[in-house]
């Protein structure tokens, strides 16, 4: 089942949002209870945070997915802070929370949605966090979890080599990642040599390995809607390394057709870069990539240079150089790959305090941030990442210290989880992880 588009979500809260304008003259004063779902199986329960001077609740619920006209019901709670029900196999509903006294109401809880699937994965959400589960590679292990809010693992992968460093969840539920070949002739953070995609067993479907004495994959990949495979490249230019963007068609179970390639060195003067400043080592270090599906574009973020690159993959030319003050950030891509004018969100790792950033389409203006020099401070100096989910929230991934943060629409802490998967090496306990992904309930056939 497809998960919700951002546009629809927004649509279905502006929805609630006028039943409650329409229902009730009642302002609303109280806080918002927060919601958290739980389910196994045909069986759900819902609990809700108990709100101030509130003396009753109302539960809200609609069928998922949502289409134009379909009845919005809702159910009496009286005082009670949870619900418990045995549904019936492939029961879906949206479900929200509402808050009343004699004279007050709040506003919607969080609305999440649920999908009772007798193949699907039990599992719990924390209180006003996005229903669904997140996925996690950490950096000195072979092993990619999904795990829910607490860090229960909930399935995993086992491959034969550590990340490098990324790793997604494909709505079929394979598992597409990096892995590193430790190539001894490009000895820089983030290098790689290998993707692989798993089926939801583990079986290995795919390995394409791109890695010599000449080139090597490092950091991130993107799967297009067409199937084929962006990925991120370090390459020998008479010993300067250069930043190339491959795309990759599958052939076979270990074979890869590169249909497309861009070369960072057709474009220094695009970008104002000069190539007597090019050393024989990570001199632009690429570290994540996106595609836009709407807009045909590409884009890339550049650590040593600071700076966010969207490029028109239809011609290569050089759409929009950043101007937003960043350093040495990470992880920037849209938030909906579908909509050519979408805003886009960034991990800024900072000089002495990371910022989670919205900004617009042509990387000028912040929209949004999480993270300061005092009250909303933490710190990761390299790697790490963000995302905004399709409920408004947004999950924030200090990578160094492996701490998952989910805050809401208003900036609000949810939850905040430190990894427990870390690794014992000649180095001592590693527990870093490049990114941190959430997918929805009903993203795969699986949860």
């Amino acid at each position: 089942m497809k998960t919700m588009t951002y546009k629809k979500k927004v649509y279905l809260i502006t929805f609630f949002a006028y039943l409650l304008f329409l229902s009730s003259p009642l302002l609303a004063e109280l806080s918002s209870p927060l919601l958290s779902i739980s389910s196994n199986a045909e069986n759900l329960t819902l609990n809700w945070t108990e709100v101030n001077n509130a003396t009753s609740y109302q539960l809200y619920y609609v069928v998922y997915p949502y289409k134009s006209g379909d009845l919005i019901q809702s159910v009496d709670m009286g005082s009670t802070l949870s619900f418990n029900a045995k549904l019936w196999d492939g029961a879906s509903y949206y479900v929200a929370i509402q808050a009343y006294s004699n004279s007050e109401s709040s506003t919607f809880s969080n609305i999440e949605y649920f999908v009772l699937d007798t193949k699907h994965i039990s599992y719990t959400s924390e209180a006003g966090s996005f229903n669904g589960l997140t996925l996690i590679a950490p950096m000195a292990s072979k092993t990619t979890y999904l795990i829910d809010d607490k860090g229960n693992n909930k399935h995993q992968w086992e491959s034969s080599f550590t990340p490098a460093l990324s790793a997604y969840l494909l709505k079929n539920g394979n598992l597409l990642r990096t892995g590193s070949d430790k190539n001894g002739s490009f000895s820089a953070g983030g290098q790689g040599g290998y993707i692989e995609e798993m089926d939801w067993e583990g079986n290995v479907l795919w390995q394409f390995k791109y890695s010599d004495s000449d080139k090597v994959l490092h950091h991130d990949i993107k799967r297009m809607a067409n199937g084929n495979t962006l990925a991120l490249a370090w390459e020998l230019k008479e010993d300067i390394w250069t930043e190339v963007i491959i795309e990759i068609e599958k052939q076979g179970a270990t074979g890869g057709k590169i249909v497309w390639k861009w070369d960072i060195w057709d474009h220094l003067n695009e970008l104002g870069l000069d190539s007597n400043s090019a050393r024989t080592d990570d001199w632009i270090h690429l570290n994540s990539i996106d595609y836009n599906e709407a807009s045909n574009q590409i884009m890339v973020s550049s650590r040593s240079h600071s700076q966010v690159w969207i490029i028109n993959k239809s011609d290569s030319s050089i759409a929009t150089i950043s101007s937003v003050a960043m350093t040495a950030q990470h992880d920037a891509k849209w938030i909906d790959i579908n909509d050519a004018m979408s805003n886009i969100t960034i991990f800024d790792n900072g000089q002495s305090f990371s910022r989670s950033l919205e900004v617009d389409k042509d990387l000028k203006n912040i929209i949004w941030s999480y993270g300061n020099a005092t009250t909303e401070k933490f710190f990761a100096n390299h790697i790490s990442g963000t995302q905004r989910l399709s409920n408004g929230n947004t999950i924030v991934c200090n990578g160094v210290d492996a701490v998952i943060i989910e805050l809401d629409n208003s900036g609000n802490k949810t939850r905040e989880y430190t990894s427990i998967y870390t690794k014992t090496t000649p180095r001592g306990e590693i527990k870093e992880i490049f990114r941190a992904e959430k997918y929805a309930t009903a993203y795969t056939p699986y949860f």
